[in-house]
């Protein structure tokens, strides 16, 4: 073995005991989920849920080292420049956003026939044409460093359908990180797209992969304003043909009223 295979051998390493050790880091959230029933009754014994669901209108991406805001994959860059216009002027986006290691902006690279090893050049190109295009502010690119998650890998378990367009998962002790989905804002289609998308990063190398079981399942979480709506969301995911079998979950909320 050569010393640059040997150096990325040791790196695989590295990162996999990194990966074990955030996992176990979260499991103790993930046990009360599960002696609880699932989500709608543990987020009941969150002491400040309310704070999750904020008015921040930044658009994002759907990666959950950047929470906060509107979420869309890559900041919406594998929607048309018509599409992502029209729903973000219509959710009221203030300042667009683009990060470091975007998966989203490597699947436009692909999709466009581009160099992929240029993707964060696309996805921070992209975000500046679409604030112009909003009349918004460019709010930055982020690094890695800025990140909420470690620079080389995704550290979600969990899926947010957001149908209230408000949720941070940040912003509320107790709830586990994962990829946020402005179902809200976005079109079932692209909605659908975006899941598919996490389920992929999530169970791959740069996601937690073969950690995640039946046993121990990859979590799609709807999160609706009412009763009504989180029901039809969760049809709505239940409808969708998942590529993984046991391997992914679909569990859901309802809102605390006064954020709706």
């Amino acid at each position: 073995m050569n010393e640059r295979n040997l150096k990325m051998g040791h790196e695989h390493e590295n990162h996999q005991e990194e990966k074990e050790k955030i996992w176990r880091e979260q499991e103790p959230i993930f046990e009360k989920i599960q002696q609880e029933g699932g989500f709608s009754n543990y987020v009941q014994s969150l002491k400040n849920l309310e704070d999750a669901f904020h008015t921040g209108h930044d658009i994002h991406c759907i990666d959950e080292g950047t929470p906060g805001g509107i979420h869309s994959a890559g900041s919406g860059i594998l929607m048309s420049r018509e599409e992502a216009v029209k729903a973000f002027k219509e959710a009221g986006v203030t300042g667009v956003t683009s990060h470091e290691g975007c998966g989203a902006a490597k699947l436009y690279a692909i999709e466009k026939e581009l160099d992929p090893e240029k993707a964060d050049e696309y996805g921070e190109q992209w975000a500046k044409e679409l604030a112009i295009a909003l009349n918004v502010p460019y709010e930055g690119h982020m690094t890695s460093e800025q990140m909420a998650r470690p620079e080389s890998f995704h550290i979600a378990r969990v899926a947010y359908y957001d149908g209230t367009g408000k949720f941070d998962y940040s912003a509320t002790e107790g709830l586990p990180p994962g990829f946020i989905i402005s179902r809200k804002f976005i079109g079932e289609t692209e909605a659908e797209k975006e899941i598919g998308i996490a389920e992929s990063i999530a169970m791959g190398d740069h996601g937690f992969g073969d950690l995640i079981t039946e046993e121990n399942p990859f979590l799609i979480v709807v999160i609706g304003d009412s009763e009504a709506s989180t029901a039809k969301l969760k049809q709505e995911i239940e409808n969708i043909s998942h590529n993984y079998g046991k391997r992914i979950k679909v569990d859901s909320f309802v809102a605390p009223e006064h954020k709706r």
